[in-house]
């Protein structure tokens, strides 16, 4: 830990992606953190569920995010070393779409303004190299070879696990139901009983509004299907996470696991819809897929990808919290001091989950002043008009 800086006593509530990475944060910087999870540590019920996550530094989101993007990987490379275990399935990232589709053309621009390498593979090209991956005859597609598959919840442990070795502690089943401000700290009841701390961060995802009634996020359920290739060319390496853009046609996300066999279909904004209750798509994520949402993911699924099983064989419904503008909240609330936020990551946060917990630790030891440099995260920032996300 730098010197002029104090340990302070700081709570993490949540330890999904976003929790998990802000307690090995301020773990690294030496202050006294504990993290407090309402049900185990790696589970899948929030927004961290569903086994694995695309990661890709070609970003149509905008150029700012690169910059994190870089320092995430470099950050859980640390970590695979620091655990000796896998987090980061290589293997390129495709983005499909028609060259006139505004996301499309957002994804080609970053790489320029980036300076990133992509390749720009015809629509021949894309049947020849992916014969699993249906693509229409407009269709041409950007490969990003950074890219590949974040394993989510292995990718918490290890978060977890790091923190515990560098002296954090974590309590799980521990639900935190109050904060409370005090003249030495905020107070926060956690299983009924009081406890105080110098600083707080409030990583519960779409839990994260339950203590902050003015967050400016709104809960949503996501639901996505895991299938069994029937036949070859289901590797990660011809059968790469995948994200099909092109305007006025269903946007779909495909993304192998590991096992080479079996791969996860999303499908895009249709399949959002608003939920005031996050605990009641908690309760849902591991039941079976029902009614209109299976129907959609077993129709685009057949018409997105070839040689594949119809049988869902594994699925369920996440809850997530968005933002109005789609990016992330991160910072002291300017109502509530030393309490901060990191939430509303809206479908995008896990890959950049370990650089924005950095930088929340910096802000907190006062090395970085997030509403100057950041401001684009602000929580007090005016919401400009949603935009489209294909994030995930």
């Amino acid at each position: 830990m730098e010197s002029g800086h104090s340990k302070k006593r700081i709570a993490v509530i949540g330890l999904g992606a976003m929790g998990c990475a802000a307690l090995l944060a301020l773990a690294r910087q030496g202050h006294q953190a504990e993290g407090f999870e309402q049900f185990r540590v790696g589970n899948d019920v929030g927004a961290s569920g569903g086994r694995t996550r695309q990661h890709r530094l070609i970003y149509g989101e905008g150029s700012a995010y690169t910059s994190l993007l870089l320092r995430a990987q470099a950050l859980w490379q640390q970590l695979e070393r620091e655990q000796q275990t896998q987090l980061f399935w290589p293997g390129g990232f495709l983005t499909v779409g028609t060259p006139d589709s505004p996301w499309f053309q957002a994804v080609e621009r970053s790489a320029l303004q980036q300076q990133l390498p992509v390749e720009r593979l015809s629509r021949e090209q894309l049947r020849q190299r992916y014969p699993r991956l249906n693509i229409d005859a407009d269709e041409q597609g950007l490969f990003d070879p950074a890219g590949g598959i974040l394993l989510t919840h292995e990718l918490l442990l290890a978060s977890v696990a790091q923190a515990i070795t560098l002296g954090a502690r974590v309590h799980e089943a521990a639900s935190v139901t109050a904060i409370h401000a005090a003249p030495q700290g905020p107070l926060l009841t956690i299983n009924g009983e009081e406890r105080q701390f110098d600083e707080v961060v409030v990583a519960a995802g779409a839990w994260s509004k339950t203590l902050l009634p003015g967050l400016p996020v709104a809960s949503r359920r996501l639901g996505k299907s895991f299938h069994l290739g029937r036949e070859s060319g289901f590797d990660t390496t011809r059968f790469p996470p995948t994200m099909r853009v092109t305007a006025g046609r269903p946007m779909w996300n495909t993304q192998p696991m590991p096992d080479g066999k079996t791969f996860k279909f999303f499908v895009g904004d249709a399949e959002i819809d608003e939920q005031k209750d996050p605990q009641i798509v908690a309760t849902e994520a591991s039941s079976a897929l029902t009614g209109t949402l299976y129907q959609r993911l077993d129709r685009q699924m057949g018409e997105a990808v070839n040689g594949a099983h119809p049988a869902i064989i594994g699925g369920g419904t996440w809850p997530e919290a968005y933002t109005f503008d789609q990016a992330p909240l991160l910072g002291e609330l300017r109502a509530h001091p030393h309490v901060w936020v990191a939430a509303g990551l809206s479908g995008h946060g896990f890959k950049l989950a370990p650089a924005l917990g950095e930088l929340l630790a910096q802000a907190i030891d006062h090395r970085v002043d997030l509403d100057r440099q950041w401001a684009i995260f602000s929580p007090a920032r005016r919401f400009a008009e949603p935009t489209a996300s294909y994030s995930r």
